[in-house]
């Protein structure tokens, strides 16, 4: 028998999720990746160094809409939040689940540390949740009802997917061996074939532009293994334990149950496919050692499988029913959402967050040397205006006639991005940067004579200017919550014009892509 949509509870859950946002988003400031996403839309195009166009569109659009507030650029973020846990609840009900299981489905989303932070953010791994659990759910219901021909809106989906995060290519390749072990009557449908043709025509412009741009994409993942390689057994370990943890602690043993339901449950015996698609992309990250919140996208469908485990194990047990929602929700209030959401003022965060460790939810981003300061999460939405208030005070000290000639040079996008956004505001040009993308957006016409660097390594400076004098450093002492080094050099006398040496100033994390050993080090501007 069909199980009733419990839209009342679905939409009341939405509705939290999406006040959690809204209520806390305007708080502390821009996230490093917003500021670079806000000056990528004012670049529009096919592609970006390591990201498809969607995001910053998502950017330009916000910031036409409603300017350039936290609220505005962070709509479209607490929205797709909330549909997520619809779309979790839906998808619980479609697998058999009643109204217990699509409620505590769409529950473990509103209260998983992960999707509380990258829903509270503009970011690329805002909306691929939302895409992978969209392209979950449309399967599902071409699987149950019948309806070949929804493999041509999945297709769509997965194109746009492919325009958010080119990763979702390992979700579609997950999806079609899944379909081979489980469903391979289904694969010589035209339906199928064409919906694929759909994901490629839509993802082609970006994979034109890479090819045109000499693949950065490529050539940035090449950078981040350098930078950040870890032993292969280390890598593992860490996924393992850092997703769960992303999850939810407590919500380990349901997407457990989730993966069960699919791959041995009698009753999840129809959607094997779903499990398979969670191992195979799962086991590729692990190969691949990929960071942990790759995996975050799969868990919605472990959710909405493993509700209904519970569900069946529970039932007619009010008490037990109780007792699982209060664990989850006394849990998410008391430590939580205090550590993912920014609820609290600073000084109260900081010494909240001497009781837990700093970086507990994606604790490959951590550093012992910090901490005493902010949880990452929340050290990247502050000093971005307090860095370029001192670029400001620098170029200021230079001769009127010199600063029109002076470029001021950023090594990290987050850096960049912010005097994008900031620097007009003090009176200050644009900026460059060999950073990222920025590197496609050229040196603006400067020569190089003067140039005010943000950053950067000295010994490298000085291969590419005759003056390199370090005049001010960036130590945020005055802002709460995060401290740094910051070095700003005035270079003089390019050795080589911009004009013929603009590759040399291509940047990955701070350090140019072309000193491979600097990728190897730690630099105290990080």
């Amino acid at each position: 028998m069909q199980k009733p949509i419990q839209y009342n509870i679905l939409w009341f859950l939405a509705f939290v999720k999406l006040m959690l946002h809204f209520l806390t988003n305007g708080q502390y400031g821009y996230d490093g990746d917003e500021l670079y996403y806000m000056a990528a839309g004012e670049h529009l195009d096919w592609g970006y160094t390591e990201f498809p166009p969607l995001v910053a569109v998502v950017a330009h659009l916000s910031r036409s809409l409603t300017g350039d507030s936290l609220f505005s650029i962070r709509f479209f973020p607490a929205i797709a939040g909330a549909l997520l846990v619809i779309l979790t609840g839906l998808m619980a009900r479609e697998l058999g689940g009643g109204r217990f299981a699509q409620y505590l489905a769409a529950l473990l989303v509103v209260i998983s540390p992960y999707f509380l932070v990258i829903h509270t953010i503009l970011t690329v791994n805002t909306f691929e949740a939302l895409i992978w659990t969209l392209c979950a759910y449309l399967i599902l219901l071409s699987l149950k009802y019948h309806r070949p021909k929804l493999w041509l809106l999945i297709g769509v989906v997965i194109g746009i997917g492919l325009l958010n995060k080119f990763s979702t290519v390992f979700f579609a390749f997950s999806v079609m061996v899944g379909l081979v072990l489980t469903q391979r009557q289904v694969v010589p449908k035209k339906w199928i074939w064409l919906g694929g043709m759909f994901a490629i025509l839509l993802v082609m412009p970006t994979l034109i532009w890479q090819a045109q741009h000499g693949l950065p994409f490529l050539e940035q993942q090449q950078a981040a293994n350098l930078y950040s390689k870890k032993p292969f057994l280390e890598s593992i370990i860490a996924l393992l334990v850092q997703s769960t943890l992303m999850m939810h602690p407590l919500a380990a043993p349901i997407w457990v149950a989730g993966l069960f339901f699919y791959l041995k449950a009698k009753d999840g015996k129809p959607y094997r496919l779903f499990g398979w698609i969670f191992v195979i992309t799962y086991g590729l990250f692990l190969l691949l050692q990929g960071k942990s919140y790759y995996v975050g996208p799969l868990y919605p469908m472990l959710f909405a499988g493993g509700a209904i485990v519970v569900e069946q194990w529970v039932s007619g047990q009010r008490l037990f029913k109780v007792a699982i929602s209060g664990a989850l929700l006394v849990s998410a209030v008391a430590v939580l959402i205090p550590m993912t959401l920014p609820v609290l003022p600073m000084e109260t965060l900081l010494r909240f967050s001497s009781f837990y460790s700093k970086d507990y939810f994606l604790p490959e981003r951590a550093d012992a040397a910090l901490a005493t300061q902010a949880p990452w999460q929340f050290r990247a939405m502050l000093g971005w205006e307090d860095t370029v208030a001192h670029v400001s005070k620098v170029y200021r000290q230079l001769p009127t006639n010199q600063q029109a000639q002076t470029a001021i040079l950023s090594w990290k996008y987050t850096d960049a991005g912010a005097i994008y956004l900031y620097g007009p505001r003090y009176g200050l040009p644009k900026g460059i940067s060999g950073a990222h993308a920025f590197y496609f957006w050229g040196y603006q016409n400067y020569s190089g004579e003067q140039v005010i660097s943000v950053g950067g390594d000295r010994g490298y400076l000085k291969q590419l200017f005759n003056q390199v004098e370090q005049v001010d450093t960036v130590t945020h002492a005055q802002v709460i919550g995060i401290k740094s080094n910051i070095p700003i050099y005035l270079c003089k006398d390019i050795k080589v014009p911009f004009s013929q040496s603009w590759s040399d100033f291509k940047a990955y994390f701070g350090y140019p892509y072309n000193v491979k050993d600097l990728l190897r080090t730690n630099d105290q501007s990080l």
